[in-house]
């Protein structure tokens, strides 16, 4: 029986396809719970168009390494008010930029806190 890879806890995200852009922002509540979403005009293979729509899971803070090439340069909570906290690592494949993600539980009372969360969008550039 082979291994099979174990991905629970982990992700990655990639540069958008060329027919992904971001058009609107905003809030849905459902069952009196508020969530931030975004909506992002997409098409099918077909090449219908559709308009597919992302709630937030938590917000990214950039890490001062201090020396420690193997930190996260991203961390920060999770969104859903548990006591998790989502890890970003900047990499490169193909001279193409991609970010690995990794949650965990928070570890100590320095993760416990964070700093204020800005909610709002700025601009639309890749911040690496």
């Amino acid at each position: 029986m082979a291994d099979t890879y174990d991905d629970t806890n982990r992700g990655a995200a990639f540069t958008p396809f060329p027919t992904q852009q971001l058009i609107l922002q905003g809030k849905v509540n459902v069952d009196g719970v508020e969530k931030k979403v975004l909506l992002v005009r997409d098409e099918t293979k077909g090449g219908k168009q559709i308009i597919e729509m992302y709630e937030k899971l938590g917000v990214f803070f950039e890490n001062d390494k201090k020396g420690n090439e193997s930190a996260p340069d991203y961390s920060g909570p999770m969104g859903d008010g548990s006591s998790k906290r989502i890890a970003g690592w900047k990499k490169m494949k193909d001279n193409k930029p991609y970010m690995s993600f990794q949650i965990s539980d928070k570890q100590g009372s320095a993760t416990t806190t964070s700093a204020p969360v800005d909610n709002t969008l700025s601009d639309d550039t890749i911040p690496f």
